[in-house]
This record gives C-alpha cells, sequence and structure tokens, in this order.
C-alpha cells in the first residue's frame, strides 16, 4: 500500500474552519474609528463598547473610556503618567508594521502636591501602515470632498453627479476606482475590492492605542466599574451585534434554563483574579439579561465598603464585581457579605463590652 493516504467518498476531505472573529479587533477599530474622528476635532463620547451575539456579551473601555476612568482616578488622588514612546517599523511594503511601546507610571498626589511613585507598565500596540478598504458597490461612498457623504448609486440619478462619474473614470489615481466607475457608468451593477490604502494617521493611531493599553492596566477594576455602569445610564455605551457563532475567548453567560447557582463558597468575599482571566484584555464586566440590577450592585457596593472589612477584602470583592458577577451568584455574595457584617460587628461589640 502506497504511504500516501487517498480520500475515498466514505472519508470525506476536511475543510478547515474558518478562523474565530475576535470581539477585541472590531473594538480596535471602532477605537481607530473615532481617533481619526478626534483628529478632525470631532470628540467621542462613547465611552463604552459593547459587542454582543445571541445571549453573550463582551464590554471593553474604549480610549475615551479609559480618560474617563483616569479623570476619576484623580478625584482619588491618583494620577496617571505616560513618561516614554518608542516605536519601529518592522515588514516590507504594504506588509509594513509599526511596533509602539509605551510607558505609564501612576502617582498619589497629596492636597499639598507632594507625590509618591506607586506603580509602572509599559502598554504595546501593533499597528498595521496599510489597511484594507470597504468593498466597491453602488451603495458605497464616493471619496470626494465636493460630494462628501454621496454614494455612487446617488450620483447615478443626476447629471451633475454623472459628469463627475465620467471625470473619476478617467483622472482618479486609483486604477480600482476608475475601472469600477466605467463599469457602473455602463449599466453594470458590480462590486470590486480596492487596493490595500496607507493610513495617513497610522502614528497617531499606534501611539494613542499603546498609551490607552499602558494606562488601562494602571486602572483598578472598582473604577472601571464605576465608569462602565455611568455610561450605561448615560447611553454613551456603543452597541454592535456580532454574527452568529463567531465570538472565540470568551464565557457563555449564564442561560435562562441553567440549573441552579451553586452557592458561593463562605470563605472569602470574592475569588482574587486568576492569571488566566487577566488575558481578556478589556472584557471588565458581564453586562445584559444576565447582570446584577443597579440596585443589587449599589447594595453590594455599600456593603464592601463597611469598615468590618480590610481593604484587601474590599478589593476582592469590588474587582469580582466588576469582572464575574451575575444576577444570581451576586445574591449568594450579598448575603455572605452581610452576615460578615452582623457578625463581626457583634463580635466587636461584645469585646468592647468585656
Amino acid at each position: 500500500m502506497s504511504d500516501t493516504q487517498q480520500h475515498t467518498p466514505e472519508s470525506p476531505v476536511a475543510v478547515p474552519a474558518a478562523a474565530p472573529w475576535d470581539p477585541f479587533q472590531l473594538m480596535d477599530r471602532l477605537d481607530e474609528e473615532a481617533l481619526r474622528h478626534e483628529l478632525e476635532g470631532v470628540a467621542s463620547t462613547d465611552l463604552v463598547y459593547v459587542v454582543k451575539e445571541g445571549g453573550q456579551e463582551v464590554v471593553g473601555l474604549s480610549k475615551t473610556g479609559v480618560d474617563e476612568c483616569c479623570m476619576a482616578l484623580v478625584s482619588q488622588g491618583q494620577v496617571i503618567r505616560e513618561e516614554d514612546l518608542e516605536y519601529g517599523v518592522i515588514g516590507e511594503g504594504e506588509d509594513r508594521e509599526a511596533l509602539f511601546k509605551v510607558k505609564a507610571a501612576r502617582f498619589a498626589v497629596s492636597p499639598d502636591g507632594t507625590e509618591v511613585r506607586l506603580d509602572q507598565v509599559i502598554g504595546v500596540k501593533r499597528q498595521a501602515l496599510y489597511y484594507e478598504p470597504a468593498q466597491l458597490d453602488l451603495d458605497a461612498r464616493v471619496p470626494s470632498r465636493k460630494y462628501k457623504g454621496r454614494t455612487y448609486r446617488e450620483l447615478l440619478e443626476t447629471a451633475d453627479g454623472r459628469d463627475y462619474l465620467a471625470w473619476m473614470a478617467e483622472n482618479f489615481n486609483e486604477p480600482e476606482i476608475r475601472e469600477f466607475v466605467k463599469r457602473i457608468l455602463g449599466g453594470e451593477e458590480v462590486v470590486a475590492q480596492r487596493g490595500k490604502q496607507l493610513n495617513p494617521h497610522w502614528y497617531e493611531a499606534g501611539a494613542m492605542k499603546a498609551a490607552r493599553n499602558a494606562r488601562f492596566r494602571l486602572i483598578p477594576g472598582s473604577v472601571r466599574a464605576q465608569v462602565i455602569a455611568g455610561a450605561r445610564q448615560a447611553g454613551q455605551a456603543r452597541v454592535v451585534e456580532a454574527r452568529a457563532g463567531t465570538l472565540s475567548g470568551v464565557s457563555k453567560a449564564t442561560p435562562a434554563a441553567a440549573a441552579p447557582a451553586q452557592p458561593a463558597a463562605p470563605a472569602r468575599v470574592a475569588e482574587a483574579p486568576r492569571p488566566q482571566d487577566a488575558v481578556r484584555g478589556e472584557v471588565v464586566t458581564r453586562i445584559g439579561p444576565y447582570a446584577p440590577t443597579e440596585k443589587q450592585v449599589a447594595f453590594f457596593q455599600r456593603l464592601a465598603d463597611s469598615p468590618v472589612f480590610t481593604e484587601e477584602e474590599r478589593r476582592r470583592a469590588l474587582d469580582w464585581l466588576a469582572t464575574k458577577a451575575t444576577r444570581q451568584t451576586i445574591k449568594d455574595q450579598i448575603d455572605w457579605l452581610k452576615r460578615q457584617v452582623e457578625t463581626r460587628k457583634s463580635g466587636h461589640a461584645g469585646s468592647s463590652a468585656a
């Protein structure tokens, strides 16, 4: 028998599965779009991105949301500063990429101006110099200042628009667009693809995203949770629907018909984040139909702020609230917190009376 295995009708050829779609790549593109508008003088108000697929949601802070977190830290007497930026370009031609590295540090600042350096991290970002533009079809927008925001279909409906398209067919600097315009002027309804385009803002986008990543690492989970909750209430969360079955690396939200949740272990306030959880990038909370209600979150925070808990216990509880809480599991944690507050206060009162 030959060493080469032959496929028969009984053993069909395996088709490689499509690469899973990463919601964080979408968030990165949304941030790049927001940065481009910011460079044009239009500030973004989206503090949070929500990528939805079926019954699960992935939440990330935008670059503007990270800025908001840093401002919230200022009110607590802490300042995050970007201290150093480095970058280099690798690759050739249209495959060139820039590698950015930003160093940032967090300082505690007293009312008299005295500063104490608390910690320091680096943030990195790989930024492509060229990008794949959207496909060309009749509903694509025409790259023209004169007809900004108009589509090819709209220009075909007017004499002036057709005159401009005829000029583009002879003079536009991209051969793909010249060919596309010639064909639609000839009555074809065609779909084409432009070549890769140089991103004129690649340096600004890469530098600001690397700075965003560095500052994000210095923001406590409790501050992230507060900013996200405020953004949701104020309508500053941008929601995007994902294609079914394409989210990767994301834990499923608790299904509606799931078995009753197991009681939380009463040995501690909450679990400390594990290293594998920290790899999730910008996933900072669970929202949606299985998220804790605002009343539950407020009650949990009031209990965690009780003086009977140590700072370490309080930090772990708030980190759990920001990253792992669901509408069902928070009930067990609230019950445990209430018992701890009552028993620890009673024990403290008894020792004082003695």
